[in-house]
């Protein structure tokens, strides 16, 4: 094997690579969500096919102007690396963010469900003047409610979102059951947290 084929050897491997590391950064859905980083990856994107066109011309070239060919190669190889490496650690930036928002939204979801659930006890002298069937849909609802917001808890990616919409139909739910049930008592808190 020559030096030629040995060099479109090794950076068809080196593309290979990017494609996977690029692939594996796309694989993030809440990287797929950001504006940001699909305009950061998109960058990487058009560095990766200026990289493979420069493969492609020099296994086309031949052996003419194959040292300048391999130079121009390996800067565009380097640049789409760097612009990659850059993508994931602002990737993992963001994501550590994301974590942070995601634990501040269960925090104050969590704050809200025990405030809700003090203003319960407080009104278990209205209970008292509820049907049986009232206090078990109460109850039923109540209790959809928190399985929800535990399900929440344990969320990863994609899950979050689905089960953050099933947590706020719950809450939505209960409150507005709460509401017909008690028709004559103070509103109690009207929503659920809403995730800026």
């Amino acid at each position: 094997m020559n030096e030629r084929e040995a060099t479109l050897r090794k950076m068809d491997a080196e593309k290979q690579r990017i494609d996977a590391r690029i692939a594996e950064v796309e694989a993030e859905s809440d990287i797929r969500e950001a504006k940001e980083e699909v305009k950061e990856l998109r960058g990487v994107k058009e560095r990766r096919e200026a990289f493979r066109r420069k493969l492609e011309d020099l296994r086309q070239r031949g052996t003419e102007n194959f040292e300048q060919g391999k130079k121009e190669l390996f800067r565009a190889c380097e640049e789409t690396s760097k612009s990659l490496d850059e993508a994931e650690k602002q990737a993992e930036v963001r994501r550590a963010a994301y974590e942070r928002k995601q634990d501040a939204e269960l925090r104050q979801m969590g704050a809200q469900f025990d405030g809700w659930e003090a203003a319960i006890s407080r009104s278990r002298a209205e209970d008292a003047l509820l049907t049986k069937q009232e206090m078990q849909f109460l109850r039923s609802s109540f209790k959809s409610t928190g399985d929800a917001l535990r399900r929440l808890m344990t969320a990863k990616g994609g899950d979050w979102a689905r089960l953050r919409k099933e947590y706020e139909s719950s809450w939505n739910d209960l409150r507005e059951n709460s509401r017909k049930i008690r028709a004559d008592s103070p509103a109690l808190s009207e929503s659920p947290p809403s995730p800026s």
